[in-house]
């Protein structure tokens, strides 16, 4: 078999039935569909075992307890037979010629361990964003190059998300991290299982086919910028981590660091920067601005990397550090009259 297409669920029943339909209807049909349902508390799971039911031969379901996206990705690569892993999220959908596209690339070069390719952001079924083209299409990272790729994952997002990614599955399986110190901790998990993939896979190649579709949900999105799911957003694990394999790729020079640290911060700041955005009261801002944001830093000083980080991310920081919290509230009321200005401007001079 081919592809084993692996897809986490977890109370997605309003998206559901989308993606597995847009797998079923693929012009390449050499696949099984592995679905985790990691304890749905909605109808997801009736929903899983219905399509279990009608394609016995093509879907297989597992359920189990809520322990996060890692552990049923994990679970979802256990159980896979196929010759490459494909991952779909459950709120997500593909382009029917995904996988005949994949399987032409793959056939004609045997030696592949990791094949990246690109994906759209679709809303209510529209395209709205094309994901930029990251590399000329046949590009080859191998040992000679790795660093290169490596760079990419680093300070970018290029090839962080595991859904634009078919993978070897004996190397998939052959990744020794312990994950499951990982479960429940939902942020930059496609970081986490990247590390070891783009460390040693022999051969990578990418091709830009934005066939994959990524679901873009702004309620979801305004949701994961409120007071209460701030500590959810902890990357903390994340770098400590990534600090192991920069030492292994020998690359733990002063610039290199200070670089991650950097992008460390404005990880942080940013979801400052958003939550306080969406604050809704004083109350919620208060809350916010009370939170303890050194905890979610790297520990050193912020003029060690300044010069790499956001500069309005300094800005917030030192106001917050200093408790200059009327500062910070005026930044972002100027900030909110600006865009209200730029919209009123969209309107007059259409």
């Amino acid at each position: 078999m081919k592809f084993s297409v692996l897809i986490p669920v977890y109370n997605t029943e309003k998206y559901l039935e989308e993606c597995l339909r847009s797998i079923l209807n693929q012009t390449y049909q050499d696949f099984e569909i592995i679905i985790v349902d990691d304890g749905s508390t909605d109808s997801s799971g009736e929903i899983c075992d219905s399509y279990h039911k009608k394609y016995l031969s093509k879907i297989k379901v597992i359920h189990k307890e809520n322990q996060g996206l890692i552990s049923a990705r994990r679970v979802g690569i256990a159980n896979a037979t196929g010759d490459y892993c494909i991952f779909v999220d459950s709120d997500d959908y593909i382009e029917k010629e995904l996988l005949s596209e994949l399987d032409r690339i793959l056939t004609q070069d045997e030696t592949i361990d990791l094949l990246l390719y690109s994906f759209k952001y679709v809303q209510d079924g529209k395209v709205v964003k094309q994901y930029s083209r990251i590399a000329q299409d046949g590009t080859i990272w191998e040992d000679s190059n790795r660093k290169d790729i490596i760079e990419k994952l680093l300070f970018s997002n290029d090839v962080t998300p595991i859904w634009i990614k078919a993978v070897k599955t004996t190397l998939l399986k052959s990744d020794p991290t312990d994950y499951s110190l990982f479960f429940k901790k939902n942020m930059a998990e496609d970081y986490l299982q990247s590390l070891y993939l783009i460390t040693y896979a022999k051969k990578i190649v990418y091709y830009y086919l934005p066939l994959y579709c990524y679901s873009y949900n702004f309620t979801s999105i305004s949701r994961n910028y409120s007071y209460s799911a701030i500590e959810n957003q902890n990357k903390n694990h994340v770098y400590s981590v990534l600090m192991e394999y920069v030492k292994l790729w020998k690359i733990d020079d002063i610039e290199t660091i200070n670089r991650i640290y950097a992008r460390w911060f404005d990880d942080t700041m940013y979801l400052f920067f958003k939550c306080y955005e969406n604050a809704k009261t004083k109350s919620d801002k208060k809350e916010i601005l009370n939170y303890n944001w050194n905890s979610m830093l790297p520990n050193t000083n912020l003029s060690s990397f300044s010069n790499y980080a956001n500069i309005d991310y300094c800005k917030i920081y030192n106001w917050w550090r200093k408790g200059s919290y009327i500062q910070i509230d005026s930044f972002f009321m100027k900030r909110k009259a600006y865009k209200k200005l730029r919209q009123i401007k969209s309107v007059v001079f259409k």
